[in-house]
């Protein structure tokens, strides 16, 4: 432990003491539907942990990324590269594993590839987002082995809406990168047509940071080896962004059949950290389709088909006016899914779904080749209860087709992989139950790994890549045991899994640096493959303090206990590198009618358990404060909220993160919004 540890663990037992707040999970499910599993169910009927996080608790959560915005779940980190571009990590899994969606459907864009890719999904103007921990290749695909995160939206609306005009007006801004960001939805109908229209506009200037941009860590080697640290502190260099987007959609909703089409646009520039003049310029122009048929004889009961194409585009300047790499994505994903239910009382989905990818990257510094992806699948999920049990089955069948630009002398890959999924639920008593899920998951190495170019500077990344044509499937027994008890009293969930892989595919970093252009030296990175496990748990308790109801306005008090934990080894016994610490926090929230007050301490313990050639993350504490009014005016209602992150204004860095040694986390920062609905 630091010497700077004991004040920073005093103050986190006072906090635990102390009236805090953070919103309360299980509590906050129990009245939604997950629409990315099998039978579109409540996260307490299905075996595979899930959470959800939507309405107010998602209002006050919204941060400028999809990863930074889910980062304090349970199980859940980022891999940070600014305020703009970062990526779920779930369970230390991250990259080709963890895959985003929206309504069901890939993102389709390139944030996979590389973590200085941002996601094109969008957070604030969403109406819920999805996180399946675990494997979800079953459903979606050897992408999403080691889980994912569903953004649903309604911009391709499925019912009538219950007004001919509804919407919000979202406004909101942050201190520490001065985040200006509006949005508005708007949701109609008239006769049987339904229609939906979103915008959101986001700016952000360089973030500010407490200390040095160079970590303790990275300082004391690079005197070590005789080297002279930069000074830059107190402010991210090249970290600003602008963003926008909107979508427009519109649906016919009949009796037994509804469907519609919607298009959207994303664009993006931001700069890259670590780089002095660099940024990504992107650009995605996105059309989706659904339909849901609604069936009155046989077993089956509903067939819905969905499909999403997406022409992606995003160009690497290495300074204004001075573009180099471009990758460019051409992408289509279609799923046809039966759902039914047979007499002797079982019920589920069969489906099909076909994936098209082409890509290619243009430029001198173009790391991966040009290639063709398809993916071709069928799956099938089964679920019955008997009394106080649930038991669920499925297999998933996918096979994969790479095909490699012609003339550079690597190979073609084709190979299907097998997914096969049991789980069940025991509810023994009303309050109380058991889940176990049990997969086995096999995976496709992706075009990156394989053909990845190792004389090809990936700038962005500072790094070298060497692909491996020779990569084999993985192969993951996974085992996942959930106990939860829910009620009107003290809640908990205790959820331990242990993941057991045959030639996982990792990114090893060699110790060996090349030149990367400009005087720069950058690290030479391999994929290589190997024997892994990952084991490790997620706990918490919510425990109400106060429950009455004063001058007619119902007060809750509540206090909540949470931890989470992540292990990555190889069988030779190396470490696995950019896994998340233990991490554990306490607090309370408090609402009183339309109150909402409350904050929060989560300490991040250090993680010296890495990799070769990969460096420590120090310990730290993260404490948030945050307050909201929900303000009635005639039809419509105010949302105000305010929110202090990052209190103690502490070097904070994501261990997950591939530039943590160069860019922590935001310091003390204040948030402040409010969306108006009606």
């Amino acid at each position: 432990m630091r010497s700077s540890d004991a004040p920073r663990i005093a103050l986190f037992a006072m906090l635990s003491a102390a009236p805090l707040s953070v919103p309360a999970q299980e509590s906050k499910v129990e009245q939604v539907v997950v629409t990315a599993t099998a039978l579109r169910e409540n996260p307490l009927d299905v075996a595979q942990p899930t959470t959800v996080v939507a309405g107010d608790e998602l209002r006050r959560q919204i941060a400028g990324s999809l990863g930074e915005t889910l980062s304090t779940e349970l199980g859940v980190s980022s891999t940070y590269f600014g305020p703009t571009a970062s990526r779920p990590v779930i369970r230390g899994q991250a990259g080709y594993r963890v895959q985003t969606l929206q309504d069901g459907l890939a993102s389709l864009d390139v944030s996979g590839l590389s973590q200085d890719h941002a996601v094109t999904l969008e957070s604030v103007v969403s109406q819920q987002l999805e996180i399946l921990k675990g494997s979800a290749a079953l459903l979606y695909g050897s992408g999403a082995a080691g889980g994912l995160v569903n953004v649903v939206s309604n911009r391709v609306p499925m019912a009538l809406p219950d007004k001919p005009l509804s919407g919000a007006v979202e406004l909101r801004r942050d201190s520490a990168s001065n985040e200006r960001t509006g949005a508005l939805s708007l949701d109609g109908g008239f006769g049987s047509v339904a229609w939906h229209a979103d915008y959101f506009d986001r700016e952000t200037d360089n973030v500010e940071i407490p200390g040095f941009t160079q970590s303790d860590a990275l300082r004391r080697e690079l005197f070590e080896s005789g080297e002279t640290p930069d000074d830059v502190r107190g402010k991210i260099p090249n970290t600003a962004s602008d963003s926008h987007g909107g979508a427009f959609g519109a649906s016919w909703i009949g009796e037994a059949m509804h469907g519609g089409l919607s298009y959207s646009r994303y664009d993006s520039v931001y700069g890259i950290p670590g780089e002095a003049t660099a940024f990504i310029d992107m650009q995605q122009d996105r059309y989706d389709g659904k339909l849901e048929w609604d069936l009155d004889t046989g077993p089956f009961q509903t067939v819905h088909l969905s499909g999403s194409y997406n022409d992606y585009t995003h160009t690497e300047f290495e300074a204004p006016g001075e573009p180099g790499t471009t990758f460019n994505q051409q992408a289509y994903d279609t799923r046809l899914t039966a759902d039914h239910q047979f007499d002797n009382g079982w019920r589920g989905t069969t489906g099909l779904q076909y994936t098209n990818i082409d890509f290619e990257a243009i430029g001198d510094e173009a790391f991966v080749p040009a290639s063709t992806t398809r993916m071709t699948s069928v799956f099938a999920f089964e679920e019955r209860h008997f009394d106080d049990w649930t038991f669920e089955f499925g297999g998933r069948a996918e096979n994969q087709q790479i095909d490699v630009q012609p003339g550079t002398g690597l190979s073609n890959y084709d190979r299907t992989a097998i997914n096969l999924s049991a789980g069940a639920i025991w509810k023994f008593t009303g309050d109380d139950a058991l889940a176990l899920n049990v997969t086995r998951t096999q995976r496709n190495p992706q075009a990156t790994e394989l053909y990845a170019n190792p004389d090809a500077p990936h700038v962005a990344a500072r790094r070298f890549e060497t692909g491996d044509e020779h990569l084999d499937k993985e192969t993951a027994i996974t085992t996942d045991l959930t106990l939860r008890h829910q009620g009107d009293g003290v809640r908990w969930l205790v959820s331990a899994y242990y993941n057991d892989y045959s030639n996982f595919i990792y990114e090893n970093p060699t110790g060996v640096f090349k030149d990367g252009g400009e005087g720069e030296a950058f690290q030479v990175f391999e994929y290589l493959q190997g024997g892994a496990t990952f084991h490790g748990f997620e706990a918490e308790v919510n425990i109400p303090l106060l429950d009455t109801s004063i001058a007619g306005i119902d007060r809750h008090l509540e206090l909540r206990l949470a931890s989470d934990y992540v292990r990555g080894k190889l069988d030779n016994g190396n470490d696995l590198p950019q896994i998340p610490p233990l991490r554990f926090g306490a607090g309370l929230h408090y609402d009183a009618g339309p109150w909402h007050l409350g904050t929060q301490a989560f300490y991040y313990a250090k993680q010296d358990k890495i990799a070769a050639n990969e460096l420590p993350s120090d310990s730290f504490t993260m404490v948030d404060a945050d307050a909201s009014y929900r303000l009635p005016l005639a039809s419509t209602s105010v949302f105000l909220f305010v929110k202090g992150t990052n209190l103690l204004d502490e070097d904070a860095r994501q261990h997950a993160s591939p530039l943590k040694d160069i860019a922590p986390l935001a310091g003390r920062s204040y948030h402040i919004g409010a969306r108006a609905e009606f």
